[in-house]
């Protein structure tokens, strides 16, 4: 079986879309309105390559956010969270055996203004 990537990041888009109150981007469109979601990159490195083809991949999400402080950062994590830690969503190619939310963290953007939140996810799929 192939590398399932293509399949895992789809899955993943289409998770947080039907489960997130907000947009969620592979590629921000200009003046897209905040707040919103993006898959900002991905790793994978083998997970037991001996017994069977498995891999550990971690999905780094960007939270980005106009509201005054960081309830609405905080807010979107815990729907991230919610929909991801322990999912097993179908792929069309390989199989995602299981995830979970591994980081969460909130910061000031440099403009002062803008709060950025990030959301480390681990998946582990097999093919």
């Amino acid at each position: 079986m192939t590398d399932p990537v293509e399949a895992t990041q789809t899955a993943l888009y289409q998770t947080l879309s039907a489960a997130l109150s907000v947009s969620v981007y592979d590629r921000v469109p200009k003046g897209a309105a905040k707040p919103y979601v993006v898959i900002e990159r991905s790793d994978a490195s083998p997970d037991d390559p001996v017994a069977s083809r498995r891999d550990i991949r971690f999905f780094y999400l960007s939270i980005w956010s106009e509201y005054p402080g960081q309830k609405e950062i905080i807010g979107i994590q815990a729907q991230i969270d919610a929909a991801l830690h322990n999912a097993r969503p179908a792929m069309t190619s390989g199989r995602w055996v299981n995830s979970k939310v591994i980081r969460k963290s909130t910061q000031r953007d440099i403009d002062g203004e803008t709060f950025m939140g990030q959301v480390t996810v681990e998946v582990r799929t097999e093919h």
